[in-house]
């Protein structure tokens, strides 16, 4: 079916043609791979005004759990609990920022 892709149910027939500088193409690429969609699906949500959310990397999450985990150990350590809290805030702080659409 035209304008059909994988589990694609929608019969996409109308085009819309832009034409961007090598910069703007660049930057909308890689939004679109960060949000681990194509180019054009990445056009039809902004265009739309839906939401995007970028694919967080499975290894960033890995290691923010292991940075969690050494926080938790600090703050039950004595003479470390408040280091221990401070790491704790900072990676909650890099979780809010990562979870902020971009602007």
């Amino acid at each position: 079916m035209p304008g059909q892709r994988g589990t694609e149910q929608r019969n996409l027939t109308k085009q819309v043609g832009i034409r961007l500088t090598e910069e703007e193409y660049e930057r909308l690429l890689g939004e679109a791979q960060a949000a681990g969609l194509t180019l054009a699906a990445l056009t039809r949500r902004r265009l739309l005004g839906l939401h995007i959310t970028a694919q967080v990397d499975a290894e960033l999450i890995r290691e923010l759990r292991r940075l969690g985990g050494l926080a938790k150990i600090a703050i039950r350590t004595p003479g470390m609990a408040e280091h221990g809290r401070l790491a704790l805030d900072e990676i909650r702080r890099a979780i809010a920022h990562l979870a902020e659409p971009p602007s």
